[in-house]
């Protein structure tokens, strides 16, 4: 007869293994269950000025947005012509809802994020990829257009 222990060791690898195998499948259902492949791949996004909608003023700016949605994460790197260094931002994917059409010519994808501010709380928000045929653009906000900023998309490319 073999020691308790044994039987115990047992019941807790399997306890372990088919607990990894259940929170495993729950990672990859996240807030993305449901969106079409194209608004789950990962996307860089790349422009070379905003537009403010308030005063129709253009401000030239290097700017490159990834957004991973598998890894719930947008990460923004903006410089402006008077810096020396880039500025970057990440913020965390809450929720997607995507409405794009698979070659990004007409749609709408909004994320609902969530950043970490610097004393330490958390803010909420929203962005807006819109596709057009025009092309794409990223927005600050899906409020009305009257006060916020657009980032026309000069390339974009889907990231393997």
């Amino acid at each position: 007869m073999k020691p308790i222990l044994f039987h115990y060791r047992w019941y807790m690898i399997c306890l372990l293994f088919f607990g990894y195998i259940l929170s495993s499948a729950q990672i990859s259902n996240n807030s993305q269950e449901g969106n079409p492949i194209q608004c789950t791949q990962k996307l860089r996004l790349i422009s070379d000025k905003m537009v403010f909608t308030k005063n129709r003023q253009e401000k030239p700016v290097k700017l490159e947005i990834t957004i991973d949605p598998i890894n719930s994460i947008i990460k923004t790197v903006l410089q402006e012509p008077t810096q020396k260094q880039p500025s970057e931002q990440i913020y965390k994917i809450k929720n997607i809802n995507c409405t794009v059409n698979d070659n990004f010519t007409s749609g709408r994808v909004i994320y609902s994020v969530e950043s970490n501010n610097s004393d330490g709380s958390f803010s909420g928000g929203e962005f807006l990829l819109e596709a057009t045929k025009r092309g794409l653009s990223f927005s600050n906000t899906i409020d009305s257009p009257q006060n916020k900023a657009i980032i026309p998309v000069s390339k974009y490319e889907i990231i393997k």
